[in-house]
């Protein structure tokens, strides 16, 4: 099943988002809680309430907040509010009847590759929420590769994943030439959009790297998880809703496979 990212849809409120997704025929969802019309209005009982009640109209995988967070942080006061953020979205994954919940694994905090310090930070972190899963899946999301990032070579997810049990969010586009390794390991989640000029998140019809192949292998290997189109409009040349629709549609007809 293909899901679309809420995050595409960034300037919208949640329910019209759900609404644009039901026009045109998408029965899933990856729901990013920091969309500011849902960050804005988390703790309202009766926003939830309608958001919870139209969101569970569509088979929903919840991504975990991320922007200002980062569990291997050098601030204990930062990776403390990252596990207290995460096991809420693992609450609000359970509310919306989620069944995946994908996280990040964190960075350094200065441009300089990740010390045995972060490692013990991840360690830590993942221990922490991996108390607390019950019903909903946590999946750790590969990297890009970058300096400071953590689990952005295959050989170290692979670590982690088999470490703590945690199946994979295979971001495609992070993976980038790996991917050919990293399906190899415990997908349990995907993440598919296109590559540009060595940059993520673009359409898929313009990437510059072709995923279909690694992905009709996934397929055949009985992957009947969601297939989650995380597109980022800071990537396509106009904002308007009927041209995003547009941009998903082209993109469905790559993933029709």
């Amino acid at each position: 099943m293909i899901a679309v990212s809420s995050l595409f849809f960034w300037e919208y409120g949640i329910v019209e988002i759900l609404d644009i997704l039901r026009e045109i025929g998408i029965k899933a969802i990856e729901f990013f809680p920091e969309n500011p019309d849902f960050w804005d209005n988390r703790f309202n009982e009766d926003y939830l309430k309608e958001v919870e009640k139209e969101i569970k109209k569509f088979k929903v995988s919840v991504h975990c907040p991320h922007i200002e967070l980062n569990p291997c942080s050098f601030n204990h006061h930062i990776r403390e509010i990252c596990i207290k953020e995460t096991l809420w979205s693992l609450e609000l994954a359970e509310r919306f009847k989620a069944k995946i919940l994908t996280i990040h694994p964190g960075k350094r905090p200065v441009n300089r590759e990740p010390t045995e310090e972060e490692h013990e930070h991840l360690k830590n972190y993942l221990k922490a929420i991996k108390e607390r899963e019950n019903k909903v899946k946590i999946c750790l999301e590969n990297m890009p590769k970058k300096i400071n990032r953590l689990c952005w070579h295959p050989k170290e997810v692979k670590f982690y994943s088999e470490t703590f049990n945690i199946p994979i969010t295979l971001d495609f586009a992070h993976a980038k030439h790996y991917v050919k390794d990293f399906i190899e390991l415990d997908v349990g989640h995907i993440h598919i959009s296109g590559v540009c000029n060595g940059k993520d998140h673009f359409p898929l019809k313009e990437s510059e790297i072709n995923f279909i192949p690694y992905l009709e292998k996934i397929l055949d290997r009985k992957y009947r998880g969601i297939i989650t189109l995380e597109l980022d409009d800071r990537r396509i040349k106009r904002h308007d809703k009927e041209y995003k629709i547009e941009v998903i549609l082209k993109d469905l007809e790559l993933l029709d496979i």
